[in-house]
């Protein structure tokens, strides 16, 4: 076989696989209306990956050596970045759900997720006294000391980031209190990696 058809074959091949992964790809970005503002989320390709250091969790207990797994508890789905914008321009514009930041205050504090609300993991222990006027808050009703949530909103839930088990301490809580699987989700990538591909970040009075 000539050298000169494997060059041609090999070169169509790679413009083939280029323009697969091409129409692959979506366009990031979203605009919706939360608690009456409107909110825009796009990527600034500016924007220095290294911003995303400052995104450590404070509540780290194993001393940044460990990692979260992928998968946050049976039943609770693991979104990307585009399925979060979806949630948040879909669901949580729509009043059907809430995107949930499971850091404690001092961590939000560097900034958040548009559109999110804060949510530290410690106050859905069983522990506080006032777990159950959270979860009628977001939508459980309660019955002789037992919850109902089929009127309760769909939770996305997000920390720091794959160093942290902030949003899992508190899927945890949720889970212990009763809350469906299938109304909880889990963006594992959280501050971190939000921020090294330089999505929109806000933080409070901005």
């Amino acid at each position: 076989m000539p050298s000169s058809f494997v060059r041609a074959v090999s070169a169509l091949t790679f413009c083939a696989t280029g323009a697969v992964a091409q129409e692959q790809l979506t366009q990031a970005s979203a605009s919706f209306l939360f608690n009456g503002q409107q909110v825009t989320i796009a990527r600034d390709a500016g924007q220095s990956p290294a911003i995303a250091q400052q995104f450590t969790s404070s509540t780290d207990s194993c001393g940044g050596s460990c990692i979260a797994p992928m998968q946050a508890a049976p039943g609770v789905t693991t979104l990307g970045e585009l399925e979060v914008m979806r949630f948040l321009s879909q669901d949580v514009a729509g009043g059907q759900g809430l995107m949930v930041d499971a850091r404690v205050p001092q961590d939000r504090a560097k900034g958040f997720i548009p559109g999110s609300v804060n949510l530290p993991f410690s106050t859905l222990d069983s522990s506080n006294a006032f777990r159950s006027d959270i979860l009628r808050a977001i939508g459980a009703r309660e019955f002789d000391g037992l919850f109902n949530f089929s009127d309760a909103r769909t939770l996305l839930v997000y920390d720091s980031g794959p160093t942290s088990d902030d949003a899992h301490r508190l899927i945890s809580n949720l889970l212990d209190a009763g809350y469906p699987p299938e109304m909880l989700m889990y963006y594992r990538g959280g501050m971190q990696v939000w921020a090294a591909l330089g999505f929109s970040i806000q933080t409070e009075g901005s």
